[in-house]
């Protein structure tokens, strides 16, 4: 079943489009229109559109999926470097203070040291970056 036609347009186009037009015209059997033949290069074209699209939506897709993947690697990298250098730093302290400290007692330390003093940090670090 055909669908109704109910809008209407004009194409303006040079002689040598519509001479390449006319040329696909007289190829085709004497049923298949002008105008079909311009419905079906539109739908082409909109098929493509849509193609290129769906396209960049998965790339985009896939991208922030990999920017996830990298921010998971890196947060569980950051971790083991954390983890070493407290287990490092619990076996070299106690030779110089003489009191046992664990590695999670430092990072424990660090972490509310960090929390409490993160605008003093963030300013030595913009200082440093700014020389």
């Amino acid at each position: 079943m055909r669908a109704t036609k109910t809008v209407r347009r004009s194409v303006a186009m040079t002689p040598q489009l519509r001479a390449r037009l006319q040329q696909l015209i007289d190829k085709q059997d004497k049923e298949i229109t002008e105008a079909e033949i311009i419905r079906q290069a539109i739908r082409e074209y909109l098929d493509r559109q849509e193609d290129i699209t769906g396209s960049k939506m998965h790339f985009r897709k896939a991208f922030q999926g990999r920017i996830d993947e990298l921010q998971d690697d890196l947060e569980f990298h950051l971790h083991v470097i954390i983890a070493l250098i407290a287990h490092g730093l619990a076996v070299m302290l106690p030779v110089f203070t003489e009191q046992p400290i664990t590695a999670a007692e430092l990072i424990q330390a660090a972490i509310v040291s960090a929390a409490q003093d993160t605008r003093i940090l963030k300013q030595q670090i913009d200082t440093v970056r700014e020389r």
